[in-house]
């Protein structure tokens, strides 16, 4: 059973705004896919022109129609920019889904993507009363290892050569969280 609504929530935090992603967002999408600092732990290699912004603008309203998953644009309170995006992906029957993120590197160290995280796990527990959020995290991608950790989630092993990419085997470690393990840290605000 899927547990997504038919209209797009849009969800509010102290300094952000989580949207759906649209053509009008073109321009920032490809700023931000178009950086080699922001997709080195994606597995793709920077967008090579605007064309491609639109076909994942198209990808993340697809996953969103089709009701496999959903991809909020991260608007900064006070502006009209996108500094990046969150989505919940790969939902199942088995009540379980995976988080992925990316930020633009001008909006590094500001707090938000934990910020926009917290907006996210509050609505996959406690509005898609979601059992597991999981997230794959390449080895080296030790800024979002710690934002995991200090999220909650559980690392819970290492994924040896699991990804392969661009000529190259990649480790992935696997964080996870669990419903009860999030209600046990204290969070009440599920949305």
């Amino acid at each position: 059973m899927n547990k997504l609504p038919e209209t797009f929530p849009v969800l509010s935090t102290e300094h952000l705004t989580l949207e759906p992603v649209s053509m009008s967002m073109l321009e920032d999408i490809f700023f931000i896919f178009n950086d080699p600092s922001v997709v080195r732990f994606y597995h793709v290699h920077p967008m090579a022109n605007r064309g491609k912004a639109m076909e994942r603008i198209q990808q993340y309203q697809r996953i969103f129609r089709d009701k496999t998953g959903i991809r909020w644009a991260i608007i900064p309170k006070g502006t009209h920019h996108v500094a990046g995006t969150i989505g919940i992906n790969s939902m199942d029957s088995s009540n379980k889904c995976s988080v992925s993120y990316d930020l633009s590197n001008n909006w590094w160290k500001r707090g938000y993507m934990e910020e926009a995280m917290a907006a996210v796990l509050a609505y996959a527990f406690g509005v898609l009363d979601i059992n597991r959020v999981q997230a794959e995290v390449m080895k080296d991608n030790t800024d979002s290892c710690e934002l995991l950790e200090q999220l909650g989630f559980v690392k819970e092993g290492l994924l040896r050569e699991w990804q392969y990419w661009d000529g190259r085997y990649d480790d992935i470690y696997m964080y996870g969280l669990l419903q009860r393990e999030y209600k046990a840290q204290g969070h009440t605000d599920l949305v």
